[in-house]
């Protein structure tokens, strides 16, 4: 997920940025989408649950892990719920629909009043992917002990928190900031390394555009294997394939 209280050199919220030109450069992926949601209207619905599902619970458990360590301005602002709405984006559902990766509203963090201060923000920020893992990993064990028992439905529904959720761990612990690796490697710099990653946050989203859209024009795929084979690899290891 977006790291907690990003910004970047456009404004507020820089992925507005990148979604623009996400929409350009992907109409033909976004047909598909609705030609994908007629034919298959199952598989649809079920990975949109399973997107709704694995934010939420990505993102109660930042602000959660924040209030454990002693920092309540998330519960204040009514992100300590369970209610998706709470913590839907609606750029970061679209970046995870078109590209199997995304985000959802940031969980707001003062590391000034967390328990362990930078190494603290560290915990918050781990927290999030750490919980999509579990959340995969639970998933996984019908489908691999029960799988030829359960009801079609449910086992779609399954599949599909399994493959996003392992989707949504993986990304979000790449050392990009925003997401949320660049936080927990943060807190674990010497006090001069941590100043520079600090300046260096500012420079995240030019690094997502160029590694989403710029790089490939260059036939430069760097998020095969930085993503799509671990997420292939461990989704195989969770169902036992």
């Amino acid at each position: 997920m977006i790291a907690r209280g990003a910004s970047g050199p456009f404004g507020t919220n820089p992925i507005l940025f990148l979604f623009i030109i996400l929409a350009i450069l992907n109409v033909g992926s976004l047909s598909d989408l609705f030609d994908f949601a007629v034919r298959e209207p199952v598989k649809f619905w079920s990975m949109i649950a399973a997107i709704v599902l694995g934010i939420t619970f990505h993102e109660f458990m930042h602000a959660y892990s924040a209030h454990r360590l002693g920092d309540d301005t998330a519960r204040l602002m009514g992100r300590l719920t369970l209610n998706p709405l709470a913590h839907f984006d609606l750029l970061g559902s679209l970046f995870l629909l078109l590209l199997r990766f995304g985000y959802g509203k940031p969980v707001p963090v003062n590391e000034a009043r967390l328990a362990g201060g930078r190494r603290g923000g560290s915990v918050v920020s781990f927290a999030g992917p750490m919980t999509n893992l579990v959340l995969a990993t639970v998933c996984a064990l019908p489908l691999r002990f029960g799988g030829a028992a359960l009801n079609e439905v449910y086992a779609t529904l399954l599949i599909w928190m399994v493959s996003i959720n392992v989707s949504l761990f993986i990304f979000n612990l790449l050392p990009i900031p925003p997401l949320d690796g660049s936080r927990v490697l943060y807190g674990f710099l010497p006090p001069r390394q941590a100043d520079w990653w600090r300046s260096y946050e500012h420079y995240g989203p030019f690094i997502l555009l160029g590694a989403l859209f710029i790089l490939p024009m260059m036939r430069v795929d760097v998020f095969t294997p930085l993503v799509r084979v671990p997420t292939a690899f461990l989704t195989r290891v969770l169902l036992g394939l």
